[in-house]
């Protein structure tokens, strides 16, 4: 009975310390702040994180625009329209919280050389819907910096905690999403060299 007691002991002790140990592999910091965009009146949306992550998966993630709905439930729907000569044309369908609700946005991506995507509205129900997203390798690891201007037409003062959490939640998914697929990279080419 003794070695059942202290066994249970010791799974309880396991259990409340893993709530309050951060987990190695956890979400990385992402700093988000608002700045004045230079070309407009609208307040600019910028996030910058250090993912350690392969570069080329977190470029993979961002590059799969139509998967953008499976990263943040705020984004409903990402449907190809085709291609310009600038770029690709995609319709995105969102769900925004109260009071903002529904807004839809026909936007132009550009990719650069495989170092950042742009991103502009050609039509839709936002007031504005820009940006830019910028990777680089620093010390092992993916620099990601994000700039946009997202006006959903409410005071900026309204809706500033909704742009810090959406970006913070979708760029953290795209750090979850690249690291699973490099892991699952990863095992496939360990598998492949199996004999």
């Amino acid at each position: 009975m003794r070695p059942l007691r202290r066994l249970l002991s010791l799974v309880a002790l396991a259990v409340s310390l893993a709530g309050t140990v951060r987990p190695v592999l956890a979400e990385p910091d992402i700093e988000v702040s608002f700045e004045r965009d230079g070309t407009s009146a609208h307040r600019l949306i910028h996030a910058e994180a250090l993912f350690p992550a392969r570069g080329a998966d977190i470029q993979r993630v961002f590059a799969a625009i139509s998967a953008y709905p499976e990263l943040h439930d705020w984004i409903r729907t990402t449907r190809p329209l085709g291609r310009t000569a600038r770029g690709e044309q995609f319709l995105v369908e969102f769900e925004f919280p109260w009071p903002v609700g529904k807004q839809w946005s026909r936007v132009e991506v550009r990719r650069h050389d495989d170092s950042a995507i742009e991103w502009h509205q050609i039509e839709g129900s936002l007031k504005a819907n820009r940006g830019r997203i910028a990777f680089a390798m620093r010390d092992g690891a993916a620099h990601i910096d994000y700039r946009a201007v997202i006006d959903v037409g409410f005071p900026d003062a309204l809706t500033r905690p909704y742009k810090k959490r959406f970006v913070s939640e979708f760029l953290g998914a795209v750090y979850q999403q690249a690291r699973t697929s490099g892991t699952a990279t990863s095992i496939a080419l360990a598998s492949r060299t199996q004999p």
